[in-house]
């Protein structure tokens, strides 16, 4: 989180996705970003305006989801922090009903400073939902789960999701006090940042 506190700047626009209750929000509200938050759950929504409420931040909050189309998925339910998009359409008990849209329908050619991803293993659906986006690189940077969920909601590895990105000019790092330097692997691990090669060369990443 304390990198975004280095490149945020007042008036960059910063997108939120899997919100949870704002605590990303909040952050890059508090560094002066235009906040659009995105949370499918009703009780992390509900969770999420209040926190708004009680702020005075740039914050708009959408209760959707983002993944690859326009429509409808199946939501978990009751699992708070880890309730995860479920790609079976007919998945019954436990799951509810959300709204769905895309990062590039969402957009609409703006440029994105910041862009976090959250969603429990479905990162490739934000990421293909965005490629419009990703091939014109009006999103500087993005921050992203790098864990093992991707096998339990989508049954792959990591790979996916860096070939994407790659495939769009999109170098992945991570932070670390010495500074940003790329990374050599796509092993799990702690949360990953892709950057545009414009963005790459303002932040100096080697």
């Amino acid at each position: 989180m304390l990198f975004w506190r280095r490149v945020l700047r007042p008036g960059d626009q910063f997108f939120d996705i899997g919100s949870n209750v704002g605590t990303y929000a909040l952050w890059a509200g508090d560094c002066g970003a235009q906040v659009l938050a995105f949370e499918p759950d009703p009780g992390a929504f509900q969770r999420l305006s209040e926190n708004i409420e009680l702020n005075h931040f740039d914050i708009q909050a959408r209760r959707i989801a983002l993944a690859d189309k326009v429509g409808t998925m199946r939501l978990t339910m009751g699992r708070d922090t880890v309730n995860q998009l479920v790609l079976d359409p007919d998945a019954g008990d436990g799951t509810q009903h959300v709204e769905v849209s895309t990062l590039d329908a969402i957009a609409d050619d703006r440029p994105i400073r910041g862009v976090k991803i959250d969603v429990e293993g479905a990162e490739r659906l934000v990421i293909q939902g965005a490629e419009q986006s990703l091939r014109a690189q009006r999103i500087d940077l993005i921050q992203m789960e790098w864990n093992r969920m991707s096998e339990v909601t989508l049954g792959e590895s990591r790979a996916p999701v860096a070939d994407l990105l790659a495939g769009h000019g999109y170098a992945l790092f991570r932070p670390h006090p010495q500074g940003i330097k790329c990374l050599d692997s796509i092993d799990f691990g702690s949360d990953v940042f892709a950057v545009s090669p414009n963005a790459a060369e303002s932040l100096r990443l080697d």
